[in-house]
């Protein structure tokens, strides 16, 4: 609110009157003012906040040169490099062991209690599967009565079922008689015909046998009840010397999956060399591989052939030998020296079913498996080892099932990811250490805060203790500083009368003192 003066009359009398200002202009003036006053205050507030946060980092830089100071650069260093020795040295004792312990690693399970896909036994026969050679079985399954697998593994060998769940497996797919076959021991082929024939001697005929296997082939040796000598790289004058000595004992010998055996890399002999060695016969279809140009062969040197399931694991059957031994009724499951004696007569015609699809054919389906408590405890070690192993390869080659791989050893190192995984240690290394520091000056940082705190409050206790007891003393002090009345006894005190008496007294006196004067 402003004022001026106005001049009445004549008179110099003065009287002051209010203007007045428009409204909206004063409050627009103190909005500007409140709004400068808000800015004031929050510029304030911030450089508070900003003092705030430098005092924090001048604290904690002090704190981390208050540590350093304490432990010198060389020692926190020196233990930085020890750590760093130390977790290489770790790596270095993990890393191989687990990686012995992956290429080396017990079996999983202990064993298993098997379920077939489906409970009824399927068969070729009522399913009319073609029989291949129909100028040499024109009426087709009325002229056989076996059918035949003569390829088959089991926990032996590298099989993952026991013989009497091969078993099993093989008359649910319609076979009545099999070669048991595990990789260069005769065990299980027996192990195999003594189960057949104490429980399933109405149902499949078991014949032991081997699939001698080394760097130069894989031969089925059927019909022995011996092992024979295993040489991982034979020549081709051991081959014949192995498959007459099988002759003498009144076996077969069948040359299994060529195709295969070249894309192994086995250094194995020509298909003419094999002939004249003297096969019986040549396995053209391997699980569900067909080699035709092995049908061929046959037909144009007078070779019969076989197929194989070379069964190992949960697989489906898809072929099926076949010929028939003459006056045997179809249903009735032969002897061995039926089976043996008929294929090794050359004038057996042999034949195959073969079901590419499969679809209705019996597989195993595993059930209520039993782990292996070594592979558990080792389970660690085994899947560490996998992860290292991630990181290079181990080319072996084809085992030879005589004594380590056919071929050398090869070694790839993966030296990106290598790298990668190295650096990648590194990182978390380091990043381990600046969190073990930054915990450290953290710690440090709010110990010395906490005894700042507490030696503040004491002193505070102190010094308000001090200010009591000087409060007390002054109060002390002021009481002994008030001058007390002295109070004397009757006796000693004259009387008034007297002291006004001799006040008298003095007064004539100095009046005659005066008047002589």
């Amino acid at each position: 609110m402003s004022y001026y003066y106005q001049n009445l009359n004549d008179i110099n009398h003065f009287k002051y009157k209010p203007i007045n200002y428009n409204n909206n202009n004063i409050n627009n003036n103190n909005n500007y003012i409140n709004n400068n006053n808000n800015n004031n205050n929050n510029n304030n507030i911030l450089i508070k906040i900003m003092k705030k946060i430098k005092n924090k980092i001048l604290n904690i830089y002090e704190t981390i040169k208050i540590y350093f100071k304490k432990n010198s650069y060389k020692i926190i260093f020196k233990q930085i490099g020890i750590q760093l020795l130390f977790m290489c040295l770790l790596f270095g004792i993990i890393a191989p062991i687990s990686i012995l312990l992956y290429n080396n690693s017990p079996s999983k399970y202990l064993g298993n209690k098997i379920q077939f896909s489906s409970e009824e036994i399927y068969s070729p026969r009522q399913n009319n599967i073609t029989i291949y050679d129909k100028k040499d079985f024109p009426q087709q399954w009325s002229q056989v009565n076996v059918l035949l697998d003569p390829h088959s593994h089991t926990t032996y060998s590298d099989g993952s079922l026991t013989p009497e769940e091969n078993i099993k497996w093989h008359i649910a797919n319609g076979f009545n008689v099999m070669f048991m076959t595990d990789h260069n021991k005769i065990e299980g082929g027996l192990e195999g015909q003594r189960i057949a024939l104490e429980k399933y001697s109405s149902k499949i005929l078991v014949i032991p046998g081997i699939e001698w296997t080394n760097c130069r082939c894989h031969l089925n040796l059927i019909g022995i009840n011996v092992n024979v000598p295993l040489i991982k790289f034979p020549t081709n004058q051991q081959i014949k010397e192995t498959i007459d000595f099988v002759h003498s004992q009144g076996g077969l010998v069948i040359l299994n999956h060529y195709p295969w055996s070249y894309w192994a890399g086995l250094d194995q002999p020509s298909m003419e060399e094999w002939y004249e060695m003297g096969i019986d016969f040549l396995e053209v279809i391997n699980i569900d591989t067909m080699d035709y140009q092995g049908i061929v062969f046959c037909k144009d040197h007078d070779l019969r052939y076989v197929t194989g399931s070379d069964f190992h694991s949960n697989q489906h059957a898809f072929s099926w030998t076949v010929f028939n031994i003459p006056q045997l009724p179809i249903g009735t499951i032969p002897t061995q020296d039926q089976v043996i004696s008929t294929l090794l007569d050359k004038s057996t015609k042999t034949s195959f079913a073969f079901d590419s699809l499969a679809s209705k054919t019996v597989s195993v389906k595993s059930s209520q498996l039993t782990l292996n408590p070594t592979y558990v405890f080792l389970s660690p070690w085994i899947y560490i080892g996998g992860f290292f192993h991630s990181f290079f390869e181990l080319k072996k080659g084809m085992y030879s099932f005589v004594d380590g791989s056919c071929t050398e050893q090869i070694v790839v190192v993966h030296i990106n990811e290598l790298v990668s995984l190295v650096a990648w240690i590194l990182m978390i290394f380091i990043i381990a250490q600046l969190l073990y520091f930054t915990l450290i000056f953290t710690y440090n940082y709010l110990i010395s805060k906490f005894k700042n705190k507490s030696k503040q409050s004491i002193n505070k206790e102190i010094i308000e203790k001090e200010n009591e007891n000087e409060k007390q003393s002054s109060i002390e002090l002021e009481k002994s500083s008030i001058s007390p009345s002295i109070y004397l006894d009757d006796d000693n005190c004259p009387s008034s009368s007297s002291s006004s008496g001799n006040s008298s007294d003095i007064i004539s006196d100095n009046s005659s003192i005066s008047s002589n004067d």
